[in-house]
């Protein structure tokens, strides 16, 4: 719980940063990705803490029903943004922000106050997914994530999502994710290199946001 509290906080401190010092959210971002990681490296002393909880080794690696418990998380999660993205004024509000944020600014909207919950947001759902990559691995790294925050680009922007803003669904995000893994999977099963991978994620990143492009000049 503790690892969720301090991502959330985490989130929320870049939110600040973004909406209150009109850093560019890159930066912000980049910067607390950075001075977290710097953190868990200094409490851990760049050594790994082995879990010995089984309560919580079970979380990560238990089953249910024939599925593993994380399969549940994701389903709850993506359930409860879908719902959020959908059926309330919080989640309607938010892609007006990412569509034309001064135009909402004008309509009256607290425009900042929306900006800084997502960011709490994004840093809850970082959290809940460390603890749960911590619960699968039995270990607790700060390099244990190095590199994922590319395939979570790739993914959103092969779900369709626009790196603009203003346009993407989770049950697109949540596709683009399925199509990265599978994409992953066949390249381990192929044997291609770590760093060979690398290149084809960012090429596929490349790919799909040119295939945006393209779509938003036909249209024009």
């Amino acid at each position: 719980m503790g690892g969720v509290v301090c991502a959330t906080l985490a989130g929320a401190l870049s939110g600040f940063l973004v909406t209150g010092f009109n850093i560019a959210p890159f930066i912000a971002t980049l910067a607390m990705m950075t001075i977290a990681r710097g953190v868990a490296l200094i409490v851990s002393k760049g050594q790994p803490v082995f879990i010995d909880d089984p309560a919580l080794i079970d979380f990560g690696t238990g089953y249910f029903l024939g599925l593993p418990l994380p399969v549940y998380v994701l389903a709850g999660f993506a359930l409860i943004a879908h719902f959020i993205y959908k059926h309330t004024v919080f989640g309607r509000l938010v892609v007006s922000i990412g569509s034309n944020e001064t135009a909402t600014r004008f309509a009256g909207i607290r425009v900042n106050y929306y900006k800084l919950s997502v960011y709490a947001i994004s840093g809850l759902a970082c959290g809940l997914a460390g603890i749960l990559a911590a619960s699968r691995t039995g270990v607790g790294s700060p390099v244990l994530a190095i590199g994922f925050e590319l395939d979570v680009i790739a993914a959103v922007v092969v779900g369709g999502a626009s790196l603009a803003g203003g346009k993407g669904t989770v049950v697109n995000t949540i596709i683009g994710v399925l199509i990265l893994s599978m994409i992953s999977n066949l390249m381990n099963l192929m044997n291609i290199s770590g760093y060979n991978q690398q290149v084809i994620k960012g090429a596929i990143i490349i790919a799909a946001v040119m295939l945006e492009s393209f779509k938003s000049r036909a249209k024009v």
